[in-house]
């Protein structure tokens, strides 16, 4: 054997493994960085001798990790040569005057590169910049806020001295109609240095989506590595043994993540159904080719280039498909009773939260004309062009509290409803149930609105006589006098069926959101008898008046929110 050649598992082996479509993608990207570096070169132009560079290379590597270690240090090499005769030998040689012309061409070649290579980057960090600075506040405080702001302004500064249009029409002092060589370059220096760590930071507010992908990216080098793989291969197969991590399962992932997805035919639901199973398919195809592709060897990586970016790319686009049919799609799958009525289930409560809109309140006029209000009083109307302007009321003045009587005309309106009231030693409040599935129980010093899953923790609340908040495990927790019955428990929301351990925290986190959603429309609808006309009311019987209209707003709006065929039960 010649000693020229490399051993058994050396240079010979790593070669072999490399795909020939890694190869010729490496040489596009250093024909890309090639015809950079000379004025008017194009990448197709600079491809030979791209070939011959990564060749060359390949040739006298002695592993995959030299391999591309060199080329970017060559890269680097070559245009930090580049630069330094940019700089000495092509500029002007003393005692010679240049041409001014070629001066400007040599300016506005210039620009143009930034232009091309920073201003998608510029501009996106003008447009999502004020977003991120608002939730920087919120997280970590004023001084890194005030910072970040400083950084999108020199941000929006470069970009206007290069030319590009800010989103929304916004321009800035400081565009020179002609920028000299000197300033081009040490804002070339600015850009290469800052740009990237700030939309960087600004990517992580606001698209966490495009963080994920882009730090994927950027590992993906990492995981090209001999040493690497091989630490990835154990962890893997010590999760799973029966994991396959081939070639052959990695394309059967890859041609199920990218299969097409039928196109619903109009007025067809069944078709709606199909198409969504098929993403969700999708989805866990990507899934389990993301995991796939950690566990192969280096020449499954290279034949997969660009698996990272793809996976994640086609799992978040099925995502967002599947967001947008949500509201068709639980549509189909509601259930009736046997009246053909659609049945209330728990995930109502925050699939489709309760909003402030605007309806004509006859029981508001029937409680008044009984109260003895002349017929051509005017009627309290909201106009939903001034809520955020009138102050949001927190607590009831004068209906339900608690060292007030209640008038005999609102219990018949709340009969109507289908509400309960209920009085104990400390507080008075309603109930309005929403068939078998949850409740909600509406307080009024303060106003707060608790939605809870139905069940019987409530009756120790009751029985005791002294008023505590519900628990947002109210109907899912099992008995307190059998904590083992924790484990065996199970529910079964959005279709999925888990035990309470696993799925009681989050219906839980969403009962709370439900119940704040709820709770702000109880408080505007009180807010409307305290603006306009409605603020001129000074007796505390024209105020009572007024709460308890809006009071039977409210839950109207629930009724119709959560109960939208619901009719009025006789008293």
């Amino acid at each position: 054997m010649n000693d020229d050649n490399p051993p058994d598992g050396g240079a010979g082996d790593w070669r072999q493994s490399v795909a020939q479509s890694f190869r010729s993608e490496e040489v596009r990207s250093i024909a890309k960085v090639l015809a950079s570096l000379e004025p008017g070169a194009t990448s197709a132009s600079k491809t030979m001798l791209a070939w011959r560079f990564e060749d060359s290379i390949f040739t006298s590597a002695t592993d995959f990790d030299d391999y591309r270690k060199k080329i970017q240090k060559r890269i680097k090499k070559v245009q930090k040569n580049y630069a330094k005769e940019q700089t000495e030998g092509g500029g002007v040689d003393q005692g010679v005057v240049e041409n001014p012309d070629l001066t400007r061409e040599r300016e506005l070649l210039l620009e143009s590169e930034l232009r091309d290579k920073f201003g998608s980057r510029l501009l996106y960090i003008a447009k999502n910049g004020d977003e991120a600075v608002k939730l920087t506040r919120e997280k970590h405080g004023d001084h890194k806020a005030d910072v970040l702001q400083q950084h999108i302004k020199n941000v929006n500064q470069w970009a206007v001295q290069l030319g590009l249009q800010l989103p929304g029409g916004t321009d800035l002092v400081g565009r020179q109609e002609r920028i000299d060589m000197e300033h081009l370059n040490k804002l070339k220096v600015y850009l290469e240095k800052r740009v990237d760590s700030i939309r960087d930071h600004i990517v992580k507010f606001a698209d966490p989506d495009l963080f994920l992908l882009e730090s994927l990216l950027k590992i993906q080098d990492i995981m090209l590595r001999d040493k690497v793989i091989e630490v990835l291969q154990k962890a893997l197969k010590a999760d799973s043994d029966s994991a396959d991590f081939s070639l052959e399962q990695t394309k059967h992932l890859v041609e199920r993540m990218n299969a097409s997805v039928p196109i619903p035919r109009r007025n067809q639901g069944g078709d709606l159904m199909q198409a969504a199973m098929t993403r969700v398919e999708k989805v866990c195809a990507a899934s389990q080719a993301l995991y796939t592709y950690l566990g192969l060897p280096l020449a499954g990586k290279t034949t997969f280039r660009s698996a990272l970016e793809k996976c994640v790319s086609v799992a978040l686009e099925c995502l967002n498909e599947l967001e947008v049919d949500y509201d068709n799609l639980v549509k189909q799958v509601d259930c009736v009773d046997e009246d053909g009525k659609r049945t209330i289930l728990l995930e109502d409560a925050w699939n489709n939260p309760m909003q402030l809109t605007e309806l004509d309140n006859d029981e508001t006029h029937m409680i008044e004309d009984n109260m003895g209000e002349e017929p051509d009083t005017k009627r309290q109307k909201s106009d939903t062009a001034t809520f955020e302007k009138v102050p949001i009321v927190i607590s009831s003045r004068f209906l339900l509290t608690s060292k007030r009587k209640t008038f005999s005309t609102l219990l018949p309106a709340l009969k109507r409803m289908g509400a309960i009231l209920v009085r104990n030693r400390s507080s008075t409040f309603v109930r309005l149930g929403f068939g078998n599935a949850f409740e909600m129980t509406i307080y009024f010093e303060p106003l707060l609105v608790a939605i809870r899953a139905k069940g019987d923790s409530r009756d120790e609340m009751l029985s005791s006589g002294e008023l505590c908040w519900p628990s947002l495990y109210q109907g899912l927790c099992p008995s307190k006098n059998n904590p083992r019955d924790a484990k065996d428990c199970s529910l079964s929301v959005l279709g999925v069926t888990g035990s309470f351990e696993s799925l009681g925290p989050i219906i839980a986190k969403k009962l709370e959101y439900a119940s704040a959603r709820a709770t702000y429309v109880l408080r505007r609808c009180f807010s409307e008898t305290a603006a306009g006309k409605s603020s001129h009311a000074k007796s505390e019987y024209e105020i009572e008046i007024l709460e308890a209209g809006a009071f039977i707003r409210f839950l109207r709006i629930a009724r119709t929110t959560y109960s939208p065929g619901w009719e009025d039960v006789d008293p």
